[in-house]
């Protein structure tokens, strides 16, 4: 009888340690400045911010999502191939547009991520519902790393030890920058300029793109010009006349767009061929995704190709590797090197 005794005590103990376990919370503060509770472990997520969608893989914690909106495009014939790929559920899984509180409830979301700048109303209606929401705002690389580290923190271990790694990593990418034009003043870096999906939409100072140019060492011509995506005329793109002009890497435009144009053979980039359109292979490396990382990389490595000490083809191959368990492909390493 002890015997028995001893095994249903030990039992109830096991049981009782696992109903606690389960019940535990992690406090954070999410970028917004909300105090959040979120029980552990956090097992199904639906992620309304597009660039979070892309931090949860590079996390490791892709096959926790539920719904999920992308960054970079909207309707499945819009993913890349190797996204395809990198997620077979991807046709459940993507919605867009506002989210609806009641398919949200449904997928039995126990974690949100929304974008704090659009969605602070359905993150108030979703926390009142019992569950809580992550709003982020990570429009910078310094918001983008505390990103991750929230993430990391209620995600498990594993999640945390990559938000550490991708810290480490982007650090040392800086300091190489850094190293490689320690002899290059201010005043003589590579003047840039950054256009979207139309040759004359031209990327400002406020954005994300422009804090990339100046990580990478150039400087970015649109820097005193306010706003999102201005429209510019040719006179605009003549007085700043950019030694470097690089293209987003979606939309029709083209090198050869510029190229090709009797009407910009007077800018310095195009007489040069200086001309170049950003790769992708995910999500959109000029947005603050973890792959902007190495968007900065190819950044530093298009603007001063003999003086940056990081080797483009190994540091692509790495960080898909280990951030998404995901082996490049031939093509797809020519792709992001071809200029």
């Amino acid at each position: 009888m002890k015997k028995w005794a001893l095994v249903i005590l030990v039992l109830v103990v096991g049981f009782a340690a696992i109903a606690v376990a389960e019940e535990t919370a992690i406090e954070i503060v999410d970028q917004a400045g909300n105090a959040l509770a979120i029980r552990q472990p956090v097992e199904h997520i639906v992620s309304v911010y597009g660039p979070g969608t892309f931090s949860l893989y590079a996390l490791g914690a892709g096959d926790r999502l539920e719904m999920g909106w992308y960054v970079g495009f909207k309707t499945i014939s819009q993913a890349s191939d190797a996204l395809h790929r990198l997620e077979p559920r991807l046709e459940d899984l993507l919605h867009s547009g506002d989210p609806n509180v009641e398919e949200v409830i449904a997928r039995g979301a126990d974690l949100i991520l929304v974008d704090g700048s659009r969605h602070g109303t359905f993150a108030d209606q979703m926390n009142a519902l019992g569950v809580p929401t992550l709003q982020c705002l990570a429009e910078t690389p310094e918001a983008l790393l505390e990103s991750l580290d929230l993430l990391g923190a209620v995600l498990g271990e594993d999640a945390q030890a990559r938000a550490d790694a991708f810290k480490a990593d982007y650090a040392r990418v800086l300091s190489a920058i850094a190293m490689g034009l320690s002899d290059i003043q201010t005043p003589d870096r590579v003047r840039v300029l950054f256009v979207g999906t139309d040759p004359l939409s031209v990327a400002t100072g406020d954005m994300y793109q422009r804090l990339m140019i100046e990580a990478a060492g150039g400087l970015c011509v649109t820097q005193d010009v306010s706003g999102y995506w201005k429209s510019a005329n040719l006179e605009d793109i003549l007085t700043w006349n950019p030694d470097v002009i690089v293209i987003a890497p979606y939309g029709a435009v083209q090198p050869a767009t510029l190229l090709e144009n009797p009407d910009w053979q007077a800018v310095a980039a195009v007489q040069t061929g200086r001309v170049y359109r950003m790769p992708r292979v995910f999500a959109p490396m000029d947005t603050p995704v973890p792959e902007s990382l190495l968007g900065l990389v190819w950044t530093a490595d298009v603007l001063y190709p003999e003086k940056i000490g990081l080797d483009l083809c190994a540091e692509a191959a790495a960080f898909y590797a280990y951030y998404y368990s995901y082996a490049l492909s031939d093509e797809e390493v020519a792709h992001l090197i071809s200029r």
